[in-house]
């Protein structure tokens, strides 16, 4: 099933588009960044053939939404990325995550979490998802504070591995207004 098209997601100070490819060598430089990558569970370096295969593979998947973050305020420029994957809509869960803030005069700046509750509400609302949950490692004590603050709360522990979820506040069994159509 090709990847449906789902519009721009507006907030106050941010702006989440989908990724195109343009955005790769950027993303793949943020990534890369040893201050960045020791939080995320796969850590090594990633070669800009293998961002590229996972590119590709990435557009034909109808289950994995990564967002540029823009910051729409001041200078309309990307700063970071944000995605929900692993999407189940029969099930209507799915995981968030790849969450970063690439651009150093970007961090600390509150864009991470204006970009995981505009993501995480559309995902609880507009797509009819009734849970979202992530991972991340539990001595990364900024992350957790930030997923604490939107709504999240810890679920299991194994292996030095934080699970969290975010249900829906939505009646149960409710979209909004149905998940993106494909293209």
């Amino acid at each position: 099933m090709p990847k449906r098209r789902i519009p721009p997601i507006h907030g106050a100070r941010v702006r989440l588009r989908l990724l195109a490819e343009a955005d790769l060598q950027l993303t793949l430089a943020w990534r890369n960044q040893d201050h960045i990558r020791k939080w995320f569970l796969h850590s090594e370096l990633i070669l800009p053939e293998q961002h590229r295969d996972w590119f590709d593979q990435y557009w034909q998947r109808d289950d994995d939404f990564v967002f540029v973050i823009e910051e729409s305020a001041e200078r309309h420029r990307a700063v970071g990325q944000v995605a929900i994957y692993n999407v189940d809509w029969k099930a209507r869960r799915a995981e968030f995550g790849r969450l970063m803030i690439g651009e150093a005069s970007a961090q600390g700046m509150g864009f991470a979490k204006e970009a995981t509750q505009l993501l995480v509400g559309e995902a609880l609302t507009v797509w009819g998802l009734a849970e979202v949950f992530l991972e991340v490692k539990e001595d990364n004590d900024r992350a957790l504070a930030l997923y604490r603050s939107c709504g999240f709360s810890i679920q299991s522990r194994a292996d030095g591995i934080l699970t969290c979820v975010r249900p829906s506040r939505a009646a149960p069994g409710g979209a909004l207004a149905g998940p993106p159509t494909p293209a």
